[in-house]
């Protein structure tokens, strides 16, 4: 019973007899140790939080004897506690203060007998509750996603961050926009869910808020516009294993020029040109590690902004791969142009950018003549070349092609092989065009030798008489060549004498051939036709 002394000790017994411990005399009021107090729902208002607790166990035995009692809270994400000691907290509730609203917490209790004697009591079953709702800080995180240059037609979208839990301060209700011209005035307003929404045309600045039940942010303001005023440039882009792809770029203003207020980082996906995420650096940095859940094999595309009052300055957009593969395809739409019979072109296009899987380092090109086993490589071949020459070929011969293409990953998957063959040469074809015509023109007097009669047969039915008939020639004439030498005689006999007379004229004999007969014309016979549409000759006469 209580007020009772008790006493204990431990006796052992062995081989050299008993033995016994020192004696320990306590009394129950001593060791008492009160039960886990019992903690009541947490009442939460707008003027704070009040925790209140029973020990309805303790009352029944000991209602004489008060407790003192401890408290201890934490948000729920958190381990560590904060404790607040006995001679703060009263025995039946207590009120807790500076508690950052609209944050999920859990509270406990414990107590120790008043008179100091005993032990403290367990920690009670956390009892979680949440903190009422306060107006958001801070101002939202916006930008805007700039159409590329290969998908001008799209619009333009206004974009921002929500806001954490630490800074929202309870839930976000919406976001009020608005649009406004050079002028600073609206031109559009709306209330919308997070977290974007399309530029009208004639906006040149965005301002957005949050809104919860308590408040709403002050208005976070962005110039849309484009200015002409330095960007950064010599970005470099490098991927750190298991961390990111870290970003560097230099930025020299020229003298007398505006300075940035800040840089802004984005980064998005080339192959969807889905903006993924942007992050802000002060002016006088100049690198930045980007975190995110970058897949490998995966082309990006990172832009770095110069951002002014005035608006901003973009840099050329920077691919990037977290982690390179082999490319998964070969270029495509491989051809060849032969230059001569021993040179050929070969043209191609470039792998699609789905298919590389890195950035290009270089091209290799496989050639396979029909005398080799194993094919000729040409490497490298530069990644931005589009075509390259083949010389030192065979003329008139069949060749193999294909070609692969390489990242720092290495050798990809190699194209379809493509079939050429090269020109033959020059002399070659003059030869055999000089042995066709030869071996025509003599089969071509074989022919005639052979057939010689049924050719002149044909001929004579075919052609005039004119065109086959011998004509006598006549030089060749025996009566002439007898007058020529009897001339020749008599010149050489007489001396030449003038005529005193003009020469006798020699008697011509005319010979007249006889008329072919003649046919005799059938009589014309009259159908009775003419009559009816042929004029007659008076009436032609007449008409004359």
């Amino acid at each position: 019973m209580l007020g009772d002394l008790y006493s204990v000790w431990l006796e052992t017994r062995g081989a050299a007899g008993m033995e016994a411990s020192e004696k320990l005399n306590f009394s129950l009021d001593e060791i008492v140790k009160p039960p886990a107090p019992d903690l009541d729902p947490v009442a939460v208002s707008s003027s704070g939080v009040t925790v209140r607790w029973t020990n309805p166990h303790w009352s029944e035995h000991f209602a004489h004897q008060t407790l003192d009692c401890e408290l201890r809270y934490k948000t729920s994400k958190d381990d560590v506690w904060t404790c607040l000691d006995a001679e703060d907290v009263s025995q039946e509730g207590h009120e807790l203060e500076d508690l950052d609203p609209f944050t999920l917490y859990e509270v406990q209790a414990r107590c120790f007998p008043g008179d100091g004697q005993g032990f403290w009591s367990e920690w009670s079953p956390p009892q979680p509750f949440r903190t009422p709702e306060a107006a958001p800080l801070g101002q939202l995180d916006v930008w805007q996603k700039v159409n590329l240059p290969e998908n001008p037609e799209q619009k333009r979208h206004l974009l921002w961050k929500a806001l954490d839990q630490d800074t929202a301060r309870g839930n976000i209700l919406n976001y009020a926009v608005d649009f406004l011209d050079n002028h600073k005035t609206i031109v559009a307003s709306l209330v919308c869910v997070c977290c974007n929404v399309s530029v009208p045309a004639s906006a040149s600045y965005a301002q957005v808020s949050a809104c919860n039940s308590a408040g709403k942010t002050p208005p976070a303001i962005l110039s849309l516009e484009q200015t002409d005023l330095p960007g950064p440039w010599e970005v470099r882009v490098l991927p750190i294993r298991s961390l990111g792809l870290n970003v560097t770029w230099k930025f020299s203003p020229s003298a007398g020029a505006a300075q940035p207020e800040q840089y802004v980082v984005e980064w998005r996906e080339e192959v969807s040109s889905e903006l993924l995420n942007w992050t802000r650096r002060p002016v006088g940095c100049s690198t930045v590690l980007l975190r995110g859940d970058f897949r490998p094999k995966e082309p990006y595309l990172v832009s770095v902004y110069a951002v002014y009052a005035q608006g901003s300055n973009s840099s050329a957009p920077v691919r990037a791969y977290f982690q390179e593969g082999v490319p998964s395809a070969g270029p495509h739409a491989v051809q060849d142009r032969s230059i001569s019979s021993t040179v050929s072109l070969i043209s191609w296009e470039e792998i699609p950018l789905a298919n590389r899987s890195g950035l290009l380092t270089h091209y290799t090109i496989y050639l396979k003549p029909p005398t080799s086993r194993s094919p000729k490589v040409y490497s490298p071949i530069g990644a931005t070349e589009r075509s390259y020459t083949l010389e030192g070929l065979e003329p008139g011969m069949p060749y193999q092609l294909w070609m692969t293409g390489s990242t720092s990953a290495g050798e990809g998957i190699a194209s379809p092989v493509h079939h050429f063959r090269t020109h033959g040469a020059h002399w070659q074809i003059f030869v055999a065009v000089l042995l066709s015509v030869g071996f025509l023109l003599l089969l071509a007097v074989v022919v005639m030798l052979i057939m010689r009669t049924r050719v002149l047969s044909f001929c004579h039915k075919v052609l005039p008489l004119w065109c086959w008939e011998r004509v006598p020639d006549p030089g060749h004439s025996l009566v002439l060549v007898k007058m020529g030498v009897q001339g020749a005689a008599l010149a050489k006999e007489a001396p030449y004498q003038a005529p005193a007379k003009p020469p006798e004229e020699t008697d011509v004999l005319e010979i007249t051939e006889p008329a072919p007969p003649q046919m005799i014309q059938p009589a014309p016979v009259f159908s009775g036709y003419e009559k009816h549409f042929i004029p007659t000759r008076e009436e032609l006469q007449r008409l004359a």
